[in-house]
């Protein structure tokens, strides 16, 4: 098992969340809510309002999410 970390639209209560529940890619588990230490950019754009976490330690805002308890398939899944 692996434990991941996912923020935006897979956080629970949102509109892609249903993707984690899906067992025929795999199991992830709620494992609780998150923060990360280091303020990263989100940005959210495109014609779906995807959210995206830029790659630049130190800019931005720490990010909210929840980490999950999964099976390395449903990783590669979402990746």
């Amino acid at each position: 098992m692996v434990h991941i970390f996912v923020y935006g639209t897979l956080k629970r209560g949102q509109p892609n969340h249903k993707v984690m529940l899906d067992h025929s890619h795999g199991l992830a588990a709620f494992r609780g809510r998150g923060c990360t230490v280091e303020s990263f950019p989100l940005v959210i754009a495109g014609e779906h309002n995807i959210p995206w976490l830029l790659y630049l330690p130190g800019k931005g805002h720490c990010v909210t999410g929840n980490w999950k308890g999964g099976h390395i398939c449903h990783c590669r899944w979402i990746h």
